[in-house]
């Protein structure tokens, strides 16, 4: 007992500056689908499941697209609510597509952000991000203190490096930082889930992952530092042949489209809804390949038909199938990638119905606040602020989430192990790679 309490005072007395507030990394992999785990040896992931707290999966937002999904998970809120509704919509408005951009992230000024949530509650909190979707741009005219813009150039290990120097900064430490990766989904959608480009890549997160928690038992932040290792959702592959062609059943100039397969926002101009809807109705009842869904008909469960943002029809491909979206890309993958497209080519798709396992990110955590040797039933993405706050020891804003189904993960303040069990943690896991 003596001795471990020895150590504990050595860990404290070896941490360099950083906040006297609870440490929070939320780290996300873009794409990386929870049954990943299944067909792949990720030693460092693997032991951080076994070590920490982990869900077999989430029950992510729809669209189960990336900035939907990051914006859920740092709000709490359903895309109808924070009104990031695809990764490229239609703005009414404006009257022109939206993307990724400050007006994406505007729908209301109400809306605040986990990290722009953590500064404005003062006493020496700073937030920081690394690449997360949308941290760039200012929330109620106020930056965060530390952000790195979206560059796929700069160095896995070194954006770990920088987050650390983060954390450790003398005048203002941060205690929140939001790590984004864009793979595997970048490559992903190239080469599709099951090749091996994404095995490989798999296993490179699964060594960043590794340098993450090096990086903080040689900086001795082990008793200070919670992490949390999510994804956005998931991915499925879809055969070059399996692309459809919707826009012959409309025709040019009656409408506006926007979004990315499997899905198609339809826009149509005035006087040619009917026409348009009913022409893919019948196409779709044809086929049996896609469904098409006036704004009336959005499913409740989806919580997306209650914002102007989203569209009067929606085509939604069903699984294995795409939109001809897909089609217009294809020559730039083909000219940045150097492959050969045949009918056999598997490209990765996501963004269909939130039930679909396929579409389910992964959940896992670690650090002195969370429970060791642990499993939890599956949750939602929109419960993830209610476990930030709980982490951060803010009182939780009114969101979405239900904090009933996060208690589970942490640990309890009168917990003996509540300060000492990373410290055991870190010993055991530095030595897996």
């Amino acid at each position: 007992m003596y001795k471990e309490l020895f150590a504990q005072c050595l860990l404290v007395n070896l941490v360099r500056c950083v906040s006297d507030h609870p440490i929070l990394i939320v780290v996300s992999y873009d794409a990386f689908r929870y049954n990943f785990f299944e067909n792949h040896r990720l030693l460092s992931m693997e032991q951080l499941r076994k070590h920490g707290t982990y869900a077999d999966y989430l029950t992510n937002v729809f669209p189960t697209k990336t900035f939907p999904n990051h914006h859920s998970i740092a709000t709490g809120l359903h895309p109808e609510k924070h009104g990031v509704i695809g990764n490229s919509f239609w703005d009414p408005k404006k009257n022109t597509v939206i993307h990724i951009g400050y007006e994406m992230f505007h729908y209301s000024e109400d809306i605040v952000p986990i990290w722009r949530y953590n500064e404005d509650m003062g006493a020496g909190r700073y937030s920081a991000s690394m690449m997360w979707p949308g941290a760039i741009y200012s929330y109620q005219k106020k930056n965060i203190t530390y952000t790195q813009h979206f560059n796929m150039s700069m160095d896995w290990n070194e954006r770990i490096d920088t987050v650390i120097t983060w954390i450790q900064d003398p005048k203002k430490p941060a205690n929140l930082i939001m790590l984004y990766f864009e793979e595997p989904d970048t490559h992903g959608h190239v080469y599709g889930p099951n090749s091996e480009v994404i095995t490989n890549l798999l296993f490179k997160l699964d060594n960043v992952t590794q340098y993450l928690e090096d990086q903080i038992q040689k900086h001795n932040l082990q008793s200070k530092v919670n992490i949390i290792h999510i994804s956005d959702h998931g991915l499925i592959s879809v055969k070059a042949s399996n692309i459809l062609n919707i826009t012959q059943y409309m025709d040019p100039g009656t409408y506006e489209r926007a979004g990315t397969s499997p899905l198609m926002e339809i826009i149509p101009k005035d006087g040619h809804e009917e026409q348009i809807y009913k022409n893919l109705k019948a196409a779709a009842d044809e086929n049996e390949n896609f469904k098409v869904y006036k704004k009336s008909d959005f499913l409740d469960r989806w919580h997306y038909k209650n914002n102007p943002r989203t569209p009067p029809i929606l085509v939604m491909a069903e699984l294995g199938y795409a939109l001809d979206d897909l089609s217009a890309i294809i020559p730039y993958y083909v000219s940045t990638y150097n492959i050969s497209v045949t009918d056999e080519w598997e490209f990765g798709v996501h963004g269909y119905d939130n039930l679909v396992s396929d579409m389910h990110p992964f959940f896992m955590a670690r650090g002195p606040k969370i429970k060791k040797d642990h499993k939890v039933p599956p949750f939602h993405t929109v419960d993830l602020f209610n476990l930030f706050c709980k982490i951060l020891e803010l009182p939780a804003v009114i969101n979405d989430g239900n904090i009933d189904r996060i208690s589970d993960i942490l640990l309890e303040e009168d917990d003996p192990t509540y300060t000492f069990s990373s410290v055991l943690f870190m010993t055991e896991i530095a030595g897996v790679v």
